[in-house]
Order: C-alpha cells, then structure tokens, then sequence
C-alpha cells in the first residue's frame, strides 16, 4: 500500500498535448522587453504592443498583422552625440503601458525612451503629447491614481536621479531629486511611491517628495517592486530584487521581513501567485544563475529549475492548457521558453522495491536527484525560439504565448 502510494505521488498525471508555433513577425531591429497585450480601442480585440531598439512601438493584431507603427526618433545633436550611441539614441527599453488618459473610453499607449522623451499616443498609433526628461528613461512608466483624486498620474524615473510625476494631459506636477540613477519601474500603494535605484538603495516617497524610508541593498535595483498579501492576511508586502543576488521581502514600513540569496543578479519583477491553493502567495522569479525560483511566502524555497543561461525577463503564471493547474512561462537567454509544472515535481531517491531514481511522468527532462522528499523543477514544455528571449506576454482569450527575441523576432505560440 505504501509502495502503491509512493508511486502515484511520483508518476502522478502527464500532460497533454504541445506547444507549437502559430505565426512570426520580423521587426527587423532588435527587441529589448516584454511586449503587452491589450484592447486600445475597447472593441474586444486584443492589440499586441512593443517597441524597437530603433524607436519604433508596433501594434500587431491577434493574427501578427501590423495595425499601425509610430516611430519615436529624436533628432540627436552634436553635444547629446557625446552622451548617446547614435545606434541606440532612440531605443525603448522596457514594455509601453496603456491607461485612457483623456476619458473617451479608449486607451492611450504610454512609453519612454533612451533619449529620456516619454509619449503619449492615442489608440491608433498617434502622438497626442510628449515630455522630456534630462535623461534616459529606461523603466516602465506607471499611470496611476496615486492620490485618489480621479485624476490619473504618470509617473517614472530617470537617468537624470529624479522621478517624475506628470498629469494624463503630460504636464510637470512633480520632479524629485533622488541622487541617484533610476532604471526601476516604480510602484504605487497608499498614496506611496516605492522604487529603486542604480546605487542599490529602495526609495519609499510620497508624491510631494517626501521621503518615508530607505533600505539599501549591495548592488543596483533595476527591479520593480512586487506588492502583495503573501501571507494571506491584511498586510501588503514589497517584494524586489538587486543585482546583489537576494531577493527581499519589507514591510511596508521598510523594514527586512526575509532575504533570498541566488547566484545572479535579480533584474526583474517577481511574480505572485497562490500556486498551491494554500491561501498564501508565493513568489516565482527568475535570476542571472540561470534558475527559476518558487519561494514559500516566508522566504524558504519550494523548488528551482535550472536552464543554461540567465532569466532575465519576469516570468508569468497562468493555466495556459485550462485544465485548472498553473503552469510558470519563463524566457531564457539561452533562446527557449521553458513552461513549468507550477507546483513542481515531487521526487524520491528510493521507493522500497524499485532502485534508482523515478521522475514524474509529463516531464521531458532529465532526471535530477535530490534529498529524499524534496520538490524540484518540473519542466512541461520547451520551445526554442529565434534569440536570447527579452520577454514574453500571455493572451488569456486563446492561450497564447507572444514572444519577443532580442534578433527581432516576435513568436506566437499555442497550445493544441
């Protein structure tokens, strides 16, 4: 009876089905983040939003049709040439955002470049206004209500140490010294603005400046922070990582509630999602080790999946085949997207009457021994894409899984 039992939990149930390519798009430049995905003209149909290392934000349709182009290039002087690749002057280093600025029920396309110009397009792809910073603007811009005042606000960081904070019409509220570079995408909680910086030190602010705490870490915070109820109580949570290879979870006063130490530099988001329905959060993230991580909500780790290069890009977590279980979608620089088993796999090294070591039926890949009892990675699907993966996005309405490659290459991909 116990041999029977033992043999379940390690063979369980496989997957079905695969992972294949559906179309491909050549931008015929170089992708350097995540694309989104998003209904611009609230018709129900899904845009698919990412901008070029060459200035370009392209709209594709589900079916990978270019809907419009806007071509963000700045003309660069004599004296910004001292300070700027010419090659890379106008480049889009993270994903757009989208928010209806204006009202009229559509939404406006929102984004910064390495010029540190920062636009504002409306649904179809034209430019309604523009703000320029005094240096480049690398992270996310974030659009939110910070103030609850029904007005939204635009808010980013700079190259140039100050974060700012702009009206849905792109006009100067707010600039704050910070004294330091910002590549971090901020984030919002409780009329709080939280984000880090290029000296390692995580800033909590208010929206007039004021600062409400510092934490500082031993390395640069290009992270944007995640925010949640780990725990499954009340209380919110920030959760970030540095390129001093731990990722943090504070309080929301700024006080250290756990670290994890990885091998690698933390570059990105992490991800939190209940996904062993024990009512908590768990955190997923990738790591410059090459590994993915699953943390329990106290910091002790679940399980790791190793592939053979860094994962950059945040990872997602959705039921991308609807049989009701999570998968985990993470890029790697090694050129595959790995889909992952979200509460990994259950290993023995022993089961009395059988020798060596048994793995999961559904998993393909190779066997991994580990302590009697312990969970590990579980890979469930791999596709090797067309470059070093800069990130990917998840269309729910078709399970499909949109991929950027720093080559140019946007692969869609689906499940059948």
């Amino acid at each position: 009876m116990k041999i029977t039992f033992g043999l379940k939990r390690l063979l369980g149930k496989g997957k079905r089905g695969q992972i294949k390519e559906k179309w491909k798009f050549d931008s015929k430049t170089s992708l350097l983040a995540p694309p989104i995905i998003c209904d611009l003209a609230n018709t129900g149909q899904k845009n698919i939003v990412f901008g070029t290392n060459n200035g370009k934000i392209y709209s594709l349709d589900k079916d990978g049709a270019v809907k419009w182009v806007f071509d963000a290039k700045e003309q660069v002087d004599q004296v910004e040439l001292m300070f700027f690749d010419v090659e890379t002057a106008n480049s889009i280093q993270s994903s757009p955002n989208t928010y209806d600025l204006n009202g009229d029920g559509k939404k406006e396309v929102v984004f910064g470049s390495e010029m540190g110009v920062v636009y504002a397009l409306n649904h179809q792809g034209k430019s309604l206004w523009k703000f320029k910073a005094d240096g480049s603007v690398r992270g996310r811009v974030v659009i939110k209500d910070i103030n609850n005042d029904g007005k939204a606000e635009v808010i980013f960081g700079s190259g140039d140490t100050h974060l700012y904070i702009l009206s849905a019409r792109g006009e100067l509220l707010q600039k704050h010294e910070i004294g330091a570079q910002i590549e971090s995408t901020p984030e919002t909680i409780n009329e709080k603005i939280i984000f880090g910086c290029n000296d390692g030190t995580i800033h909590c602010i208010t929206q007039a400046g004021h600062e409400i705490w510092t934490f500082k870490t031993e390395g640069k915070v290009v992270a944007q922070p995640a925010i949640g109820k780990i725990f499954g109580d009340e209380k919110n949570y920030i959760v970030i990582g540095s390129l001093d290879h731990y990722l943090y979870a504070l309080n929301l006063e700024g006080e250290l509630v756990w670290k994890f130490k990885t091998d690698g530099a933390i570059y990105s988001r992490a991800t939190l999602a209940d996904i062993n329905r024990d009512k908590k959060l768990e955190i997923i993230f990738g790591s410059c080790d090459n590994n993915v991580y699953a943390l329990q909500c106290t910091g002790e780790k679940i399980w790791s999946y190793e592939t053979d290069f860094w994962i950059v890009a945040p990872v997602i977590v959705d039921d991308i085949d609807k049989d009701g279980n999570l998968e985990i979608i993470a890029g790697s620089y090694d050129h595959n997207i790995y889909i992952l088993d979200a509460k990994g796999n259950y290993m023995l090294d022993y089961v009395p009457g059988l020798s060596g070591v048994m793995q999961q039926t559904g998993s393909y890949t190779d066997v991994m021994t580990s302590e009697p009892g312990k969970v590990t990675g579980k890979k469930i699907w791999q596709y090797q894409a067309d470059g070093v993966v800069v990130g990917c996005a998840f269309i729910n309405e078709t399970k499909n899984i949109v991929v950027n490659t720093r080559p140019g290459k946007v692969n869609n991909l689906e499940h059948e």
